[in-house]
């Protein structure tokens, strides 16, 4: 059992800890828009033009924002790569542009990591044709972290409209092969 003086000296370290960090407080008054129609002026009402936040973004960011480039992923041979990893590899590191990595629909059976060293990476699809990235990783075979299907490690990433699946395939087989 824990003593007296030391549970109050835990709730103070707690309480010391709270007041002296930097806290980030929200407006959830406002809540985005159902109505699409109405998303536009909802954004510049509670986030503002770039123009008008510029000053207050980190300037890389500012800077890798302005030069993006697109990289173009179809399976069928019509972008600029057939894998996703093939088009992360192409990015070189120490990249300080905006790369914003187009995938066209289909499932990708891939192992994708993107290393520290390439920040301002998208992951981007059209949200009627979401691609779904899978990968048969377990965490027998690569450990729990790097089993992942996506491991991302870079600053400033983003993805939008992309499917994330578990390729229990492989699992399956190997359960079954035990027995």
């Amino acid at each position: 059992m824990i003593s007296k003086p030391r549970i109050s000296t835990i709730n103070v370290a707690i309480i010391v800890a709270l007041f002296t960090t930097n806290v980030v407080l929200s407006d959830d008054n406002t809540p985005i828009p159902a109505n699409r129609a109405q998303l536009d002026s909802w954004f510049n009402t509670n986030v503002g033009p770039l123009a008008q936040r510029k000053a207050t973004l980190d300037p890389a960011l500012v800077t890798a924002e302005a030069g993006a480039k697109v990289i173009k992923v179809m399976q069928d041979g019509k972008g600029d790569f057939k894998t996703i990893t093939d088009a992360i590899n192409s990015i070189p590191i120490g990249n300080t542009k905006r790369v914003i990595v187009k995938i066209g629909g289909g499932i990708y059976n891939e192992k994708i990591k993107i290393e520290r060293t390439k920040p301002f990476v998208t992951l981007y699809a059209a949200p009627g044709n979401m691609p779904n990235l899978t990968y048969g990783g377990t965490a027998q075979k690569y450990g729990t972290v790097d089993s992942a299907t996506l491991i991302v490690e870079s600053d400033y990433f983003v993805a939008a409209n992309i499917m994330l699946s578990v390729c229990l395939l492989s699992y399956l087989i190997i359960l079954i092969l035990r027995k």
